[in-house]
């Protein structure tokens, strides 16, 4: 039985390392507290919670989570994103200039809306400790039972609505744990604290590799960071890689293996090395934010004033190659020895008509938006077959388009302006507004598009008729689809997975496992 208070975990004197960490309205609280749940035991997550005297959406709160797997939602989330206190941003793309600047007051702050806990997860990855989870079922039941201590720790927190987000890797995190709590709420056990799960967003998000794969290769064709010829070629590469069924063999993942069909590498190397997490720029000090984070993390009086039970522990935000990341990649990612998708488990969370909001910046190469759009397009549940027809509209903040935004039932698909990988990071006002339109469920859609559609079928014909010379004739104009790439029709049917699309998920995972960087020689280029 737990006998901790939150005044245990009351953080003060941060100010007195970073003096912007003064100007925050209201309270924050840090430390670790068990996930222990059935055979699982002596597991330690690590939180840090900011807690807003007032906030414009009141009674709402969020859990943020970052990707990987094993990046911590401090170096990305605090540290770079929508915490009170973050890091000067870097006009050129990803990073700080210097390698330990000043910290900076956050005027976008997502704290001004509602109360935000950020979280260690999954087991492994920054302070957080203990066995590491086996696959994503256990990751999650890792994480709801820590909430279960949360709040019971902070028990007034219990009325408030709860929302999941996160971004990159934790697109697989989100879905996986929002449906965890809505199990969990279902079963109602004796003495469980019901979560009042509000709704769930998935930014940039991994979600099926199968699917998400073979998109970056036309998303980089279509973006003319490649030729035809070239984008044939990759296609043609992973036919040849169809022949090599021990690449999928366990413990496969691509953080743990070498890209030896090359997609990600030929891709941003015909493209000159651009910036695959925004595609617009190219960043040479990208690693830095990295630097910036671990020497504060690690300092011994941020260590102790967060409450970190571990001191000794070397804290890494999202150390590409470590021997923690390695072996959690291998062990959530894979399920039955081909890459889990969590399409499903968005599916039956809108069945239950819990809301989905579903953004991608449309400047990220990686987690691309027609990856994204084809995954969503494939899913079975209940609003599927009224989705492909769904309003479509320009999403505006402060009357300035934003994105484009569609939506059916609780389901919203959101594409972000002149964003990467990072929304919060890139377009920070827009991120805010995303935010708030979240936590109030208010449409996205300030401007209805019109709908233009072809016929059900498309192997139908459209006759259109033309006056010439005083007489009539009559085109007949092909509406068929043109094909997807090899490997990738049948996924988006929803009839089976290819060894060739699982290949090339390989590398699109090497990039969110942050394999590759600018050069012919790979450095660490960091996920979120």
């Amino acid at each position: 039985m737990m006998n901790f208070t939150k005044e245990e975990f009351f953080v003060q004197g941060l100010e007195n390392i970073q003096a912007a960490y003064a100007e925050f309205d209201g309270h924050m609280y840090a430390g670790m507290l068990p996930a222990d749940n059935g055979d699982r035991i002596n597991l330690q997550t690590m939180f840090w919670l900011f807690e807003p005297t007032t906030q414009e959406i009141p009674n709402s709160m969020i859990l943020w989570l970052n990707g990987g797997p094993g990046c911590s939602s401090f170096n990305c989330g605090v540290m770079m994103e929508h915490s009170p206190v973050t890091q000067p941003l870097h006009a050129a793309g990803y990073c700080c200039l210097q390698p330990d600047p000043e910290l900076h007051v956050n005027p976008h702050a997502w704290t001004k809306g509602t109360t935000v806990l950020y979280v260690e997860h999954p087991i492994g990855t920054g302070f957080s400790h203990g066995t590491y989870p086996s696959n994503e079922t256990e990751a999650s039941a890792d994480l709801d039972a820590f909430l279960q201590n949360f709040l019971a720790v902070f028990d007034h927190l219990q009325e408030y609505e709860f929302f999941v987000m996160g971004e990159s890797y934790a697109g697989m995190f989100v879905p996986s744990v929002a449906r965890e709590i809505h199990l969990n709420n279902k079963k109602n056990k004796a003495g469980r604290i019901p979560i009042k799960l509000g709704g769930a967003a998935l930014g940039n998000g991994w979600i099926d590799g199968m699917i998400q794969g073979p998109a970056t290769i036309d998303y980089s064709w279509w973006h003319g960071l490649i030729d035809q010829p070239t984008r044939d070629a990759l296609h043609d590469i992973f036919q040849v890689c169809m022949s090599a069924p021990e690449k999928l063999s366990a413990p496969f993942h691509p953080y743990t293996v070498q890209d030896d069909c090359g997609i990600m590498w030929g891709i941003l190397q015909a493209a000159g090395n651009p910036n695959a997490y925004d595609i617009t720029t190219w960043d040479p000090n990208v690693d830095q934010v990295t630097f910036t984070s671990e020497a504060f993390f690690n300092t011994p009086q941020v260590k102790e004033l967060l409450h970190v039970l571990n001191p000794e522990h070397i804290w890494h935000g999202c150390q590409a190659g470590s021997g923690r990341r390695r072996q959690l990649a291998r062990q959530l990612y894979m399920d039955n020895d081909r890459p889990l998708s969590v399409v499903p488990y968005i599916a039956e969370l809108l069945d239950a008509d819990i809301p989905i909001v579903v953004y991608n910046g449309d400047r990220d190469m990686t987690t691309n938006m027609v990856g994204t759009e084809l995954c969503l397009n494939g899913m079975k549940w209940k609003g599927a077959d009224n989705w492909m027809d769904a309003p479509r509209g320009l999403w505006k903040v402060n009357d300035y388009p934003a994105g484009w935004a569609k939506e059916y039932k609780s389901l919203q698909y959101v594409v972000v302006y002149n964003s990467g990988h990072m929304v919060p990071y890139n377009v920070p006002e827009s991120a805010y507004d995303l935010l708030k339109r979240l936590l109030t469920k208010k449409s996205f859609i300030d401007d209805e598009a019109p709908v233009i559609r072809a016929p059900k079928s498309v192997s139908d014909h459209m006759s259109m008729s033309k006056h010439m010379a005083g007489t009539t004739t009559t085109t007949t104009m092909s509406l068929s689809a043109p094909a997807l790439p090899s490997g990738m029709a049948s996924n988006v049917a929803g009839e089976g997975f290819t060894m060739m699309s699982l290949l090339v998920a390989v590398a699109i995972g090497m990039m969110l496992g942050g394999l590759w960087t600018p050069g012919t020689t790979p450095r660490s280029y960091e996920d979120v």
